[in-house]
């Protein structure tokens, strides 16, 4: 289906913002999660010195460091797709700060965060031996976000503005992120969040059904944050949400994703392959889905482009995808197309 008729001469596809972090990734037995009272498979907000101990902990070994933050890595897949991307957040004036910007340029990502005195943002993410994170994040000058660092041309010519429930957090970053949903509702582009976390479904709720109230296009979950959201399984959990959006998409793991819009309903199956990291899954899912979007394509092969990148990510250590990939995607689109 198309959300964009009559927008293909704006200057971006999907302009996002949400959080810029640095993920510091590390293999990790669980008996060390259970060692640091950590709730496998979660994201949780920590101070600095907490995540310093938690680095301690490993004995020696040295994380590996890559661009991270999720709608980043949304962009960053997209781009890598052919799709025209903006990003904005705040990072540090270090290292981390440099490596991130570097990882939006090598991507193709146009960057518009600010950059602040202070610590860019960091997760330390423990990979077990099934592939399951979890992470450890401090926000760094990510919090300091504000209004003043919105990119308001960018976002006022773009088709697509993205972002995740992780950004509702500081007094300032909701202004900055309120700000800009009003300026895109203004300008007629279309909105799509992905609800991230139970942790900011929980903390963030009453907002994110404000939003639904006044109109998201897209919407992504989970099977928790569906739950949580709604009280149903995932099926049903779409069908739902989707009274209330144009397009909603539940993801339930090996179970496959479920799509709902106006009465259209798509089942997808997962990949079956040997997972190593999940790290980014979600993340790479939506970039998937959202470049059949932008591209006018069917809510299947939506899906089923999200289903590739989601399925090929978890082979790698990190959000990383195979170079085969952009063709692999080129020749589903040209299967739905002939």
């Amino acid at each position: 289906m198309s959300l964009f008729a009559g927008d293909d001469d704006r200057r971006f596809d999907i302009t996002g913002i949400e959080n810029a972090l640095l993920d510091l990734l590390a293999h990790v037995d669980d008996s060390l999660l259970e060692r640091l009272d950590l709730v496998k498979g979660t994201m949780r907000l920590v101070e600095i010195a907490e995540q310093r101990a938690i680095l301690d902990s490993l004995g020696g070994l040295e994380p590996e460091i890559e661009p991270g933050g999720s709608c980043a890595n949304v962009l960053r897949a997209a781009s890598l797709l052919g799709v025209r991307t903006c990003y904005s957040s705040a990072v540090g004036r270090d290292t981390f700060g440099e490596a991130f910007a570097l990882g939006l340029e090598e991507h193709g990502v146009t960057d518009r965060c600010a950059i602040l005195d202070g610590d860019t943002g960091t997760s330390v993410i423990l990979v077990s031996a099934d592939g399951e994170r979890t992470m450890n994040t401090h926000l760094g000058v990510c919090r300091r976000y504000s209004k003043a660092n919105v990119p308001e041309e960018e976002v006022r010519s773009s088709r697509l503005f993205f972002t995740t429930a992780y950004i509702w957090d500081t007094p300032n970053q909701i202004e900055a992120i309120e700000h800009a949903l009003a300026l895109a509702r203004s300008h007629d582009v279309r909105l799509a969040v992905d609800l991230a976390d139970p942790f900011a479904v929980e903390r963030s709720r009453d907002v994110l059904h404000r939003h639904l109230a006044e109109g998201f296009d897209v919407v992504f979950a989970n099977a928790e944050e569906a739950r949580m959201m709604t009280g149903l399984a995932p099926a049903a959990a779409a069908k739902k949400i989707a009274e209330r959006t144009t397009i909603t998409v539940v993801t339930d793991g090996v179970n496959g994703a479920y799509i709902s819009s106006a009465g259209e309903d798509v089942h997808v199956p997962a990949h079956r392959v040997e997972v190593v990291d999940t790290t980014g899954a979600g993340d790479c899912f939506a970039a998937g889905f959202l470049t059949g979007l932008v591209q006018g394509l069917p809510l299947r092969t939506c899906a089923e482009l999200a289903t590739l990148l989601a399925a090929d990510t978890i082979t790698h250590f990190g959000v990383k995808l195979s170079a085969d990939i952009p063709a692999r995607v080129r020749d589903l689109v040209s299967a739905c197309r002939t």
